[in-house]
């Protein structure tokens, strides 16, 4: 509990120093941010599974309401968007490995796990199973993600026209309709859990709000006083992938994360751009759709910067889907070819995103 407390404490406080300055979306980069930085200063800080599995839930809730008939209308434009999306992590993947491999002179499996980009909790279990550098492995995907999540909101907020941004509707009105949809995302979420779906804890309160949303039973978006806590849980999680290292460990391993970093973004920002032009949307929002972070940080990103949840979430969960189903087998056959196979096993699918 002391843990726990420290955590979300230093997450609220973190949070609220980045939105006093104004930083976009401070309360998931500020709560990340500072929570790195107490971690290497010998703080203990811990976030129990029902905490974490209550940001999911509402951050399906979150994503699950903003889905409108009109949404429905522009998914027609998704199906493209995805495939480049597809094509895009595999470039992504093959670029960071070449990197990895030829300059950093890793081993193939380490730059291989080093490399997906996403389904951390998936890539860390498979690695695991492989003659892999675990602590490279982890390191590299964290820096990956700490820089998207401390960088990106200011990029893509200096890349937006007005335009790109998204109004959302209204918060819903009535405590019952808000108990009600809880409810059943909830009963929604573990069912899909229970069912060994990937990413069910989010997918089913997605998929049930949506469902409540379009039909009319409810209307409206989630409070946005659900976003700042998931917001705040989220950097904390995302920090805590940190505990475990010293930060002379952190330094050494700067610069060949924050390159692999570089070349993950620049790859995106290319196939971002393909998706603009092809669908007529915006760059700064297909930018954050192809980005290779977590399902949870892409999409809850999306709320705090005013774009279109549903268009991220789509493309992230296809992204994270993709990954997890398809992950055990691709890897085993690059590894073989690679000559670095270490008897890699489909494991069992993880349910929750602990991704990042």
């Amino acid at each position: 509990m002391r843990d726990t407390l420290a955590g979300l404490s230093i997450g609220a406080a973190g949070g609220a120093l980045c939105w006093f300055a104004g930083i976009p979306a401070p309360w998931l980069a500020g709560s990340m941010i500072l929570g790195v930085i107490a971690i290497f200063s010998g703080v203990r800080v811990g976030m129990p599974d029902w905490l974490k599995a209550l940001a999911f839930i509402f951050l399906g809730i979150q994503t699950g309401t903003s889905v409108t008939w009109e949404t429905v209308d522009r998914a027609v434009q998704w199906p493209l968007s995805i495939l480049l999306l597809g094509l895009t992590v595999v470039a992504v993947t093959w670029a960071c490995v070449w990197y990895y491999v030829k300059r950093c002179k890793w081993d193939g499996a380490t730059a291989l796990f080093a490399s997906l980009p996403g389904a951390l909790s998936l890539v860390l279990l498979l690695a695991s199973s492989t003659a892999a550098d675990m602590r490279r492995v982890t390191i590299a995907q964290c820096i990956r993600l700490f820089f998207l999540v401390a960088a990106l909101p200011s990029l893509i907020l200096w890349l937006s026209p007005p335009e790109a941004m998204h109004e959302g509707p209204a918060a819903i009105g009535s405590i019952a309709d808000i108990a009600l949809v809880i409810v059943v995302s909830t009963a929604a979420g573990y069912g899909l859990e229970w069912l060994k779906v990937p990413a069910g804890l989010m997918l089913g309160p997605m998929l049930a709000s949506a469902a409540l949303e379009l039909s009319g039973v409810i209307s409206g978006a989630a409070p946005n006083s659900i976003l700042i806590p998931a917001n705040i849980v989220l950097g904390v999680m995302i920090a805590s992938r940190f505990a475990g290292f010293t930060f002379a460990e952190f330094r050494a391993a700067l610069r060949e994360g924050f390159s692999g970093f570089l070349i993950a973004l620049v790859i995106a920002m290319a196939g971002a751009g393909v998706a603009s032009a092809a669908g007529g949307l915006p760059f700064s929002l297909a930018l954050l759709a192809f980005s290779p972070g977590g399902l949870d940080a892409m999409t809850i990103m999306a709320f705090a910067l005013d774009m279109d949840p549903a268009y991220v979430g789509a493309h992230q969960m296809a992204r994270y889907l993709g990954l997890a189903l398809l992950m055990p087998l691709v890897t085993s056959y690059v590894l073989r070819r690679m000559g670095a196979h270490a008897n890699v096993t489909s494991p069992p699918m993880p349910s929750k995103l602990e991704d990042r």
